[in-house]
């Protein structure tokens, strides 16, 4: 741990003392409570005195307060007191009683496997006091992967993983039987304060000697070792090596911290720093990854990654919680386990205050602080296991699903499709609801259908044309070409159904009081609140529609000088970013003006006449490029923007405070012979952005080119999609991506290095406009909502095989509307060009 500011006076109401309010030395600081968002009991040398909060900036504060727990405990019943309109003080904020309180549900989501191995491991640490504010308290994750020399890695081989049931100590059992004799060596001690590892897996020596190369923790370890870095011979430079001294030595039984699944430049010496040469004369700079990583960081996170979320691990993962959080930590069942560490690491092993020899309290402070914490007890009997895979949901395509599983069908009842009188253009936008599959059309028809997944009947799924009725403000304010249709101008079809002005970026949806993730008690009520959100209307406005009756709720610009080109919403509906000719994206709050008060800043608060009920809030503006800008992706658990712009540009802002954080130019992955559009421009403008949790954003050009960043700006793959998309999306909950375009093709590619691996051909129906997939849900298996040219919409899930039977409250539906089209999918291989 390592103060970032002197000591700061907390500002109240309450008189102080002459010697206190005299001082000139402290610092204030100050914090808006209105972005409030959590708050958790923290620890400070194991002392339960600290809190750490976190605000919907993503900012967060560590304060330990040095008067002990009483004066902790008061500032947070004065907490309680002040407005905090995002979050409401639970009574205790004892981490046991926390977690027992949210323990039903988010243990529930991880068993249906609706939130990943990953997501677990981080809510439990976060639980259980862990936190990137103090390294001596840093979050823990396990060793995975035992197998670092082979070439290739096969996940599906029990061998490649570590036995999730044992510490990382007792793994190697000779060196667990020389362990073994040292404890039992120990019966002069009290039992409590025997121990089987003299270290810990989880450290402030761990944490650096893992994050060694990335700053602020290379001065920090510097600092560590006296002012220098520390011999190389125990460096990190080496992932087989680190491996093996964790089951070699007995004084190594380190765990990994989360950066191994999530960052790749820890193994890379972007700083150069001079790390020297071990005794072997090997130099040391970046670290040895194993054969199969192909000494790519970003191959190894990814297989790494893969791996946590491995079948293996997932049946097994619980163990491995159970000596970390649960309740083989302490007590006989730690001593069963062979998971004792030295007493002083323990919550309320000791009592520092109690001490009062001095040399024997600072011995025990720097035993405290140096050699490890265990993290807080949530659990005092065992965690139960995950649910089986074929009785979870997954995603529509994963790694190993095999091609011959996808099916996809094309209902013949639709308000769409070449079958229907009445034409309405392609169906430009997909919007899901809980119930409900929400549709709009290039004459800005909006059709919806009544829907739910089924395991009855012959498809998986049952669908049923509900109302379709035109957006009512095309009268008021009418989008470019609809202009003309209400006019009464001449506009041919071919113009209508083409503009440019609108797409599947031109609309959003507001699910209301519940979402597919997470339903509510009423399932009608997705329906009933939901909004419709549009841009791409002559007077420059964003609108919101409700969604039964298209009644319009409100209109704005937010700002924007000019037309709003783009937008996308967050999978929770609370924020949206627009994109605009003017060349700046727009962060807004949707129906949530708390969010909106907390984060709008004081350039849109003095610029625009923003009222505290605002439907449509505009919050931030983010600036970086000097072109309109035609594309825009963002991913709100990574708080992180992704924005394309007509003349190549791309910029990443963060979402929450619009601070810019760098940018990108298409040109620069290409060599100089091949920057040159077919046309002979030299401007190659971005047409479509998607991006992953894991970090990972893919860029459309107007040349057809597929373009795979790091949000750290790395290149990591390049092909010629040979077609321009109108559609590109990432499947929720897996690690492919979803493309469609002029071809009539859905292509699906592995985010590996974007290789083909299956294809669905719906030229039949035209070109594809739309795509939308079902979020993780109640449902076993995930869908995929094809829009196409000719307004039909096809299905697509995994192999499914049903029967005729029908359940009981669909009785009342006519046989037709069984009726589909059903297509093949076949694999696809395709050349990557590298960089």
């Amino acid at each position: 741990f390592r103060p970032t500011k002197e000591p700061i006076s907390v500002m109240t109401k309450e008189a102080m003392s002459s010697s206190k309010s005299s001082s000139s030395t402290l610092e204030e600081g100050r914090w808006k409570l209105n972005r409030l968002t959590e708050v958790y009991e923290r620890r400070y040398m194991l002392r339960t005195q600290a809190i750490e909060l976190f605000f919907a900036d993503t900012h967060e504060l560590f304060i330990n307060f040095c008067g002990g727990t009483k004066v902790r405990d008061k500032f947070v019943e004065k907490l309680r007191q002040c407005k905090t309109p995002l979050i409401t003080l639970p009574r205790t904020l004892n981490p046991k009683q926390v977690f027992k309180r949210r323990f039903p549900l988010l243990t529930q989501r991880w068993q249906e496997r609706k939130i990943s191995n990953f997501e677990y491991i981080m809510q439990l640490n976060l639980l259980a006091g862990r936190t990137f504010n103090d390294v001596s308290q840093y979050p823990v994750f396990p060793w995975i992967i035992t197998d670092y020399k082979s070439e290739e890695l096969d996940l599906t081989d029990p061998k490649s993983f570590r036995d999730l049931t044992k510490p990382v100590g007792a793994l190697n059992s000779e060196r667990l039987l020389q362990l073994l004799e040292r404890y039992h060596d120990l019966d002069g001690l009290p039992e409590e304060e025997r121990f089987l590892y003299g270290s810990h897996y989880s450290s402030p020596g761990v944490v650096l000697h893992f994050l060694l190369r990335q700053e602020p923790f290379t001065t920090m370890a510097i600092e560590l070792q006296s002012g220098r870095f520390d011999c190389p011979d125990r460096l990190f430079y080496d992932v087989a090596g680190c491996w093996h001294s964790c089951l070699s030595f007995t004084s190594d039984v380190k765990e990994l911290i989360p950066e191994f699944f999530t960052c790749p430049e820890i193994f890379l010496n972007t700083n150069d720093f001079p790390l020297g040469e071990t005794q072997t004369k090997i130099p040391v700079s970046n670290v040895k990854l194993p054969p199969w990583a192909d000494d790519s960081p970003h191959e190894f996170v990814r297989i790494n990654r893969l791996a946590l979320e491995s079948e293996y691990v997932s049946n097994n993962l619980h163990h491995w919680i159970d000596l970390v959080f649960g309740f083989k930590q302490r007590g006989v069942e730690s001593v069963k386990a062979n998971n004792v560490f030295h007493f002083v690491s323990y919550e309320g092993s000791v009592d520092l205050d109690k001490i009062t020899d001095e040399i024997n309290r600072n011995a025990t402070e720097s035993q405290i602080q140096n050699f490890g914490q265990t993290p807080s007890q949530l659990l005092t009997s065992s965690h139960p296991p995950r649910h089986l895979a074929a009785k979870c949901w997954k995603p529509i395509i994963s790694e190993t699903l095999s091609a011959k599983r996808l099916m996809c069908y094309t209902p013949l009842k639709q308000f769409g499709g070449s079958r229907n009188k009445i034409t309405h253009g392609p169906a430009i936008s997909i919007q899901l609801l809980l119930d409900h599959i929400v549709v709009v059309y290039a004459d800005l028809s909006v059709g919806s259908y009544k829907w739910a997944p089924t395991r009855h009947g012959k498809t998986p799924f049952y669908l049923r044309m509900d109302k379709i009725r035109p957006i009512a403000s095309r009268e008021m304010s009418s989008s470019r070409f609809a202009l003309g249709v209400h006019t009464g101008s001449p506009v041919k079809a071919a113009t209508v159904y083409n503009s440019p002005s609108i797409g599947s970026w031109s609309f959003a949806m507001k699910k209301g009081r519940g979402s597919l993730s997470d339903p509510p008690k009423d399932a009608t009520a997705t329906y009933l609140d939901a909004t419709l959100l549009s841009c791409g209307y002559c007077d420059h406005s964003l609108k919101a529609h409700s969604l039964d009756g298209l009644r319009l709720k409100c209109s704005k610009r937010g700002g924007h000088l000019g037309a709003i080109n783009c937008m996308q919403m967050d999978e929770e509906g609370t924020l949206l970013i627009t994109g605009g000719e003017d060349a700046t994206c727009r962060v807004w709050a949707i129906e949530c003006p708390e969010i909106g008060e907390a984060l709008i800043d004081s350039f849109v608060k003095t610029a625009e006449d923003q009222s505290a009920n605002e439907i449509l809030m505009c919050c931030l503006v983010l600036w970086g490029h000097g072109s309109p800008v035609s594309t825009v992706a963002f991913d709100i658990d990574l708080d992180v923007v992704v924005s394309g712009s007509a003349d190549g540009l791309i910029c990443i802002h963060t979402v929450r405070r619009g601070e810019f954080i760098r940018s990108l130019h298409v040109k620069e992955f290409f060599p100089p012979s091949n920057i040159l559009a077919p046309n002979g421009d030299s401007v190659i403008g971005v047409r479509k952005l998607a991006i992953h949790k894991d970090g990972v954003f893919v860029a459309h050009l107007e040349t057809g080119i597929l373009q795979m960043y790091s949000i750290n700006g790395v290149k990591l793959g390049c092909v010629d999609a040979g077609e321009k998309l109108n559609a590109m999306e990432m499947i929720p909950g897996g690690y492919s991506l979803v493309t469609g375009g002029e071809s009539g093709h859905v292509i699906i590619r592995s985010l590996r290095n974007l290789e083909i691996r299956y294809v669905l051909d719906l030229s039949d129906y035209g070109p594809i406009h739309s795509l939308a997939f079902t979020p993780p849900s109640n449902s076993i298996q995930q869908f995929m909502f094809v829009g196409t040219a000719d307004g039909s919409i096809t299905i697509s899930s995994p192999e499914y095989t049903g029967n005729n039977d029908v359940p009981d409250e669909f009785e009342d539906e006519d046989p037709g509307a069984a009726q589909y089209t059903q297509h093949q999918v076949v694999k696809k291989e395709s050349k990557t060009w590298w960089r």
